[in-house]
């Protein structure tokens, strides 16, 4: 075994694609962005009010000091991708049980990926978990379920997804938000519009992060001048990093585990308001929640008294500020603790 994973695994309870951004050259600012208007007469109502809503954004863009080259670059000749509204409501975490889900996201092979691109980065990997103190096993799961290590297909060009959602979606405020934020993100990183793309929800990058997520979390660790959570792994596993441990990532500590209830347990003590020491658990009957007495743990049953049963701990709750779907949360370290067996087994 290596010796990085002897010092960083220790034993536990088992339980993008887009072009590196290259900044524009400097040239003259073109004069304020301006849509040509349809002719009213012959233009669908629907659009001729998206347009007017486009240019009411630019106004707002250009009072936040997104660049002229920028607005024109993105904003001229957008239009809404009615597909990126559909998909919003076809999540696989809202659809499948949490078991189902889990069968479905903790496959063979990304296990087996997980732990070649753990082996083949080591450094990288050593060098991210002494800067943020988080896990090597941890971050290839989310790697391995964000977008596949990198080889995910991005299906929309990001600012129409995200000004479709703004204009007609549920969440317009925040989608709004979110579509500055892009906007932002290709002035300060000089990108051009059509190479950046994502999710219908604003998602781009190996690691999926939302615009503002980028603009609070990414980091440039290879030093290169560009946060490029697109196409440079560094930057990418660095800047994921950094987001958990922002959100209080705790490296002590495992994610939780499933276990098995007792006969005639109470499922109203399940659900993640209920917080309790280990030691209180194990006076319920728990008899697989060892650990130290004072460690706050909750029990989660996801699909119910007579489906998985999990006891959790502060990770968890830190994947679920990552992604608040407890199916998604599970099914991370649940991938992580079969990678971390993978690369111990092998080493």
């Amino acid at each position: 075994m290596h010796l990085f994973f002897r010092r960083f695994f220790p034993l536990i309870t088992l339980p993008l694609a887009i072009a590196c951004c290259v900044p524009q050259p400097e040239v003259a600012s073109p004069d304020p962005v301006r849509l040509q208007q349809p002719d009213a007469s012959t233009t669908n109502p629907a659009s001729a009010d998206f347009d007017r809503w486009v240019e009411e954004l630019a106004i707002e863009a250009r009072s936040r000091g997104i660049s002229e080259t920028t607005l024109a670059d993105a904003l001229t000749g957008l239009q809404p991708i009615p597909l990126a509204v559909k998909a919003a409501g076809k999540q696989a975490e809202d659809v499948f049980s949490a078991r189902r889900y889990l069968e479905r996201m903790v496959s063979e092979n990304r296990i087996r990926q997980g732990i070649l691109q753990i082996r083949e980065k080591e450094a990288l990997f050593e060098r991210v978990h002494d800067t943020y103190g988080v896990q090597p096993a941890y971050l290839a799961a989310l790697w391995a379920i964000e977008s596949d290590f990198g080889k995910g297909k991005a299906r929309f060009p990001l600012v129409g997804a995200l000004a479709t959602q703004a204009w007609q979606g549920q969440r317009r405020e925040f989608f709004r938000r979110e579509l500055l934020a892009a906007l932002e993100i290709l002035d300060r990183e000089g990108m051009k519009s059509a190479d950046l793309r994502g999710s219908w929800a604003g998602a781009s990058g190996q690691f999926q992060f939302i615009p503002t997520s980028y603009l609070h979390y990414a980091v440039d660790f290879d030093g290169d001048g560009h946060r490029d959570i697109w196409t440079d792994p560094a930057d990418a596993l660095a800047s994921a990093a950094n987001f958990l441990k922002e959100a209080r990532w705790r490296p002590d500590q495992e994610w939780g585990r499933e276990i098995q209830l007792p006969a005639r347990f109470d499922p109203a003590l399940a659900g993640l308001k209920v917080r309790k020491p280990l030691a209180e658990w194990r006076k319920q009957g728990l008899a697989e929640a060892a650990g130290p007495a004072d460690r706050m743990a909750s029990l989660l049953l996801p699909d119910g008294p007579e489906g998985p049963a999990f006891l959790v701990f502060d990770n968890f709750r830190v994947l679920m500020r990552w992604n608040r779907s407890s199916s998604f949360a599970l099914a991370v370290g649940t991938l992580a603790d079969r990678i971390e067996m993978g690369v111990r087994s092998e080493g």
